[in-house]
């Protein structure tokens, strides 16, 4: 009886320890699943005009999973997220008349050209350097009031050599 005894406390502690080990590690706290989609699907699209993307497709699907880590940052207000989005698509549409299109040339407002954001394609490949998106940074940069440095812009001023559009959701 003993061994009996025994050997059902080892098997209820083992499946005790599976039972709490899996729980624990299968659950996920992912804050802002839906805004990074909302986000990478923009910059999917808009990726095409800039030769950024060249299966939109693929990189929805992609985006469509890797959002399921969120956002680097927690999320802000649906607003937020959605001049975001605006931004994003505005520079797509202008981009699509003239890849290398300066934001000051666009038809419509884009967003303000700063350090790290000449060129409509700019905005596309990398959001967190406009002012609308600049919450997607993990330390917002210092207002100098006047629209100029982004906290941590690009030394480059184009994106020729972007051949992803990843980034929003890294971290």
């Amino acid at each position: 009886m003993s061994y009996f005894r025994s050997l059902s406390a080892t098997l209820l502690s083992a499946a005790t320890t599976f039972g709490l080990v899996t729980a624990s590690s299968c659950g996920t706290n992912a804050v802002g699943v839906d805004e990074c989609r909302d986000i990478e699907r923009a910059r999917c699209r808009a990726g095409d005009p800039c030769g950024i993307i060249s299966d939109v497709a693929a990189c929805e699907r992609y985006y469509r999973d890797h959002c399921l880590h969120g956002l680097a940052t927690k999320p802000p207000a649906a607003a937020s997220v959605g001049a975001c989005v605006q931004v994003i698509e505005a520079a797509g549409r202008c981009a699509s008349g003239d890849p290398e299109a300066l934001l000051k040339d666009c038809d419509e407002q884009v967003t303000e050209p700063r350090s790290g954001l000449r060129y409509a394609c700019d905005v596309v490949a990398h959001p967190e350097l406009a002012r609308e998106c600049v919450f997607l940074l993990d330390t917002p940069p210092e207002d100098d009031g006047g629209g100029g440095q982004a906290g941590q812009a690009s030394s480059d001023d184009a994106s020729d050599d972007e051949t992803s559009a990843g980034g929003a959701s890294s971290g």
